[in-house]
């Protein structure tokens, strides 16, 4: 008799378990708001996945606010929301389905601005990049891209172009970079001028880093961010532009990146990655992500 109920504990103990776990969903989303002028974005986006399948369809509130569903299967449900909403706030997170409540609540930081460097600067090449913008309040940390393109000649006089790309996780509102991260030994000489692109979020929830705890709870688990990004600071690089911009391609280029970096957290990034500042889901995913720093005279 014993033997036979010690033998029965460890199966209600899974069963118990397994159905604990059945019940909880997985969920990540985003709230974000980007000034790319003469135009302001605001996106919401939830995504809420169960292995197993939903029974009912799941419902999605930020703030009370019903948030409309864009793409379904089986497993999974995306909501989406356009609609304006205000900044230095703090945004709660329901979704409800079969097994209960998932809940999260996060912050949007309050409007900041790039102080440094002005769009008037030239970035020489015997010289470092200093970064600099205001505290945005209730952000709890920073995400900080640059871009940064020009033609340059190296000392065999052979002509090529350089590209670089960095982004970075910082809790203060400054970075240095420099001046060896920018031209590399092989550069000799700049011989058209190029451009470069900063563009800084300031985000609350959990940033996208190793061992980084989720903000999901109650009926199931997950990520939830905000984040509020001014409008990007364009600036020459080696001598001065031919363009007072860079093309729209490359304005969309580091906004597009960091929202496809955070879509990478649900199952639906390997299938499409919309463009954030026109909504269109016809661009393919980038093969990868990664800092990186190349001369194109290595992709050939």
């Amino acid at each position: 008799m014993v033997k036979s109920l010690l033998c029965t504990i460890p199966l209600f103990f899974l069963l118990f378990v397994g159905c604990g776990e059945r019940d909880r969903v997985y969920v990540t989303g985003f709230i974000i708001r980007a000034v790319e002028p003469p135009f302001t974005y605001y996106y919401k986006e939830v995504y809420v996945h169960n292995r197993e399948g939903f029974p009912i369809v799941p419902s999605c509130f930020i703030n009370d606010t019903a948030l409309n569903i864009d793409d379904y299967h089986y497993d999974y449900y995306l909501f989406k929301d356009f609609e304006q909403f205000a900044l230095n706030q703090e945004y709660k997170l329901v979704v409800q389905h079969a097994g209960g409540k998932a809940h999260g609540t996060v912050y949007m930081p309050n409007d900041f601005s790039i102080l440094y460097p002005e769009s008037t600067y030239i970035l020489r090449s015997d010289s470092s990049l200093q970064i600099y913008w205001t505290k945005a309040e209730g952000a709890a940390w920073y995400w900080l891209d640059i871009y940064i393109d020009y033609w340059y000649e190296d000392s065999l006089g052979e002509e090529d172009e350089y590209v670089l790309e960095m982004d970075t996780i910082v809790y203060r509102n400054y970075v240095v970079y420099e001046r060896n991260r920018l031209f590399p030994f092989y550069v000799d000489s700049i011989t058209e001028g190029g451009d470069g692109i900063i563009n800084v979020w300031a985000c609350d929830g959990p940033p996208c880093l190793p061992g980084t705890q989720g903000n999901i709870f109650g009926a199931g688990y997950g990520f939830l961010n905000t984040a509020n990004q001014p409008a990007e600071r364009y600036f020459s690089v080696g001598l001065p532009s031919k363009n007072k911009k860079p093309s729209p391609v490359y304005r969309q280029t580091l906004t597009n990146k960091k929202l496809n970096k955070l879509r990478q957290r649900n199952g639906l990034y390997p299938f499409e990655s919309p463009n954030f500042l026109t909504q269109s889901c016809s661009q393919s995913p980038p093969n990868s992500f990664r800092c990186n720093a190349k001369s194109a005279k290595n992709l050939f």
